[in-house]
């Protein structure tokens, strides 16, 4: 079974606050039979790649204007395991939702057309990787 796995610069006390957001997200999709059965694991602190690191704080910094080390902020790990999922990247994309909210866009199609206008920033940024 496939393993998707969310690297996430954060604060102690919201890794714990992500990792009961995606274990409820999970039990939704069991609940309405979109899975057989889905599990979110915290793996803890983990040390990634220089530029991965490098780049997650760029963002923390950029999105929530203060220094991630100066907020205790460090790259917590969780592991989700999911059976009976039709597509693990759309079940990846589906719980990144917790991390990055949705845009409100508007319905002009002249303005659609500048998207990044409306992109939101994540809550604490983050990269997905999916295991097989």
């Amino acid at each position: 079974m496939p393993t998707i796995r969310f690297d996430v610069l954060c604060p102690p006390p919201a890794a714990a606050e992500i990792g009961l957001a995606f274990q409820r997200a999970l039990d939704i999709l069991v609940k309405r039979g979109r899975l057989a059965s889905g599990s979110a694991r915290s793996e803890g602190i983990v040390l990634v790649d220089a530029p991965v690191a490098a780049q997650l704080a760029s963002t923390y910094e950029q999105d929530r204007g203060s220094d991630p080390d100066e907020d205790g902020a460090q790259v917590h790990r969780f592991a989700i395991q999911a059976e009976g999922a039709a597509s693990y990247n759309s079940l990846a994309m589906g719980l990144s939702r917790i991390l990055t909210p949705k845009a409100e866009l508007p319905r002009d199609p002249v303005l659609l057309e500048q998207q990044d206008r409306f992109e939101e920033a994540a809550i604490y940024p983050w990269t997905v990787e999916v295991l097989r």
